[in-house]
């Protein structure tokens, strides 16, 4: 990547255990396609009032040339899998890879 990885964490301490979790999920997306110029990553948690049956947000913004954008929108679930920050995380960046496996290089 030209421009080195941000993430941001809303509602919530930042984690390094998240944000270790991110790191391997873009290596695995930078293996699917090396033309990744940026991806910006913002974690969001459940706010105070709704933090039981709600899980986290992971929204995802990645630059792949020439200028498109790929944006994945994790959206929050009543799904109790996703009060767990790391499931949320591996399920973005699994749509991730899904939005960007069938773009290929071009020569």
């Amino acid at each position: 990547m030209q421009t080195p990885l941000q993430v941001t964490f809303e509602g919530c301490e930042p984690s390094e255990t998240a944000r270790a979790a991110i790191e391997r999920e873009v290596a695995r997306l930078e293996e699917h396609n090396n033309r990744i110029v940026s991806c910006r990553v913002s974690v969001i948690a459940p706010s105070e009032k709704h933090r039981h049956g709600n899980g986290f947000q992971v929204h995802i913004l990645l630059t792949i040339p020439p200028n498109e954008n790929i944006v994945v929108d994790h959206e929050r679930s009543d799904n109790a899998r996703y009060e767990h920050v790391e499931v949320a995380i591996k399920d973005a960046f699994s749509a991730a890879r899904r939005q960007i496996g069938d773009r290929k290089p071009r020569s």
